[in-house]
C-alpha cells in the first residue's frame, strides 16, 4: 500500500478537485492544491486566500513554479483540464494545449526532478468512442469522437508509454460520468435538478428542458469517485489502466422519472436543440472488475441517492439566494 504524506492536487478549483483536496486533508495527508481560469489574473485574491496556486498548463514556467511550491510529493492527482465536451469542442485548441499537451508539460517537468511519484491521471471512458462491444473494458479500442475524448486518449497513451519506457508510476483513470452537490449546471444531472428546485420556486415554468434522453449513461456519486481516487493512490498498480464506474446505464429517460418522482410539482419534458450535440455516444456502459480486484473498491451511492442530493442541494441554493435578496 502507498503511503500519502504529502500530495498534489491539480485543479482544485473545479468540482471533484476541491472536493478531492478536502477528502484528503480530512485524511491528514498535507495537499497543494492548484488553480486555472481562462484568461484570469494569476494573482487572484480568491484563490490565494484559499491556499491555491497558479498553475497554467499551457506555459512551462508556471509549471515549474508550481511544482516548486508542491515540493516532494508522494503523488500527483492530476484533474486540471478543460472538463466540458461541449467546451472543448467549441475551443479544440484550447483543449489540446491544456488537456493533453499540459499533461506533457507537467509530466516532463515532474520526470527532470527525478523524485518517485505516483501520478494518478483523470482520464474519460470517452476515449473508447462508439462502443463495439458492452460492457466497456480497459482492453477496448481508443477511438474518440469529440475533441475532449482525443486530448484524453493521446494524454493516456502518452502516460503508457512513461511508463514502459521510463517506469514511471502513472495510473490512468478512466472516468465514466459522475456527479453530486456543487457541480456546475452546465452538466446534465445538475441542470436537470436546478431546473426543477426552479419550478417548484415559482421561478420558472413547469417545462424540463432537455436534450438527448435515450442515450444511456454509467452515473457515479462524487462520494464514490473521491474513494476511487484514495484506493487508486494507495493499492492500483503501476502502468495500469482502471475503469472507474458502476456498471449500469440507464437512459437518461430513467434519470428525469426519479427527478419526477422527487419534485414538488409536475412537470412536462420539452427537448431543446440548443441541447443536443452534434456527435454523441449513444452507450457509456463499463466494466470496473479489475479496479474492485485489484483495489476493493465499489460505488456506494445510487442513482437514487444522486438526484437526492443533487435536487437538495439546488433547493437549498435558491433558497438561500431568495433569503439573500
Amino acid at each position: 500500500m502507498n503511503e500519502l504524506r504529502r500530495v498534489l492536487v491539480t485543479g482544485a478549483n473545479g468540482f471533484v478537485g476541491g472536493l478531492l483536496r478536502a477528502r484528503l486533508e480530512r485524511e491528514g495527508i498535507a495537499v497543494t492544491g492548484t488553480w486555472y481560469l481562462p484568461d484570469a489574473d494569476p494573482q487572484n485574491p480568491a484563490m490565494e486566500a484559499a491556499g491555491l496556486v497558479h498553475l497554467d498548463l499551457s506555459d512551462p514556467a508556471c509549471v515549474d513554479r508550481a511544482l516548486d511550491v508542491a515540493g516532494t510529493v508522494d503523488a500527483v492527482f492530476h484533474l486540471a483540464a478543460l472538463a466540458s465536451v461541449s467546451a472543448c469542442s467549441a475551443r479544440p485548441d484550447l483543449c489540446m494545449d491544456i488537456n493533453l499537451t499540459g499533461t506533457v508539460r507537467l509530466v516532463n517537468a515532474l520526470r527532470a526532478r527525478q523524485q518517485p511519484v505516483r501520478f494518478l491521471f483523470a482520464g474519460s471512458a470517452e476515449i473508447y468512442g462508439i462502443p463495439l462491444s458492452l460492457p466497456l473494458r480497459e482492453e477496448h479500442p481508443v477511438q474518440p469522437v469529440t475533441p475532449y475524448g482525443i486530448a484524453k486518449a493521446a494524454a493516456d497513451q502518452f502516460l503508457a508509454w512513461c511508463h514502459k519506457a521510463h517506469g514511471m508510476d502513472v495510473i490512468r483513470l478512466r472516468m465514466f460520468n459522475h456527479t453530486g452537490p456543487g457541480q456546475p449546471d452546465t452538466y446534465v444531472l445538475p441542470s436537470f435538478c436546478r431546473q426543477v428546485a426552479e419550478m417548484e420556486a415559482g421561478l420558472r415554468e413547469p417545462v424540463l428542458k432537455t436534450g438527448d434522453l435515450g442515450v444511456r449513461r454509467d452515473l457515479l456519486h462524487v462520494d464514490d469517485v473521491l474513494e476511487a481516487y484514495l484506493a487508486a493512490a494507495r493499492r492500483g498498480k503501476p502502468g495500469a489502466a482502471y475503469n472507474i464506474c458502476r456498471g449500469e446505464a440507464p437512459p437518461l429517460s430513467d434519470v428525469v422519472d426519479l427527478i419526477r418522482a422527487r419534485s414538488l410539482v409536475p412537470f412536462r419534458v420539452e427537448t431543446d436543440p440548443a441541447r443536443l450535440r452534434p456527435v454523441d455516444i449513444p452507450v457509456l456502459l463499463g466494466d470496473a472488475s479489475r479496479f474492485r480486484g485489484d483495489t476493493g473498491w465499489t460505488p456506494r451511492k445510487s442513482l437514487d441517492d444522486m438526484v437526492s442530493d443533487l435536487l437538495d442541494y439546488w433547493r437549498g441554493r435558491i433558497r438561500s439566494a431568495s433569503d439573500a435578496s
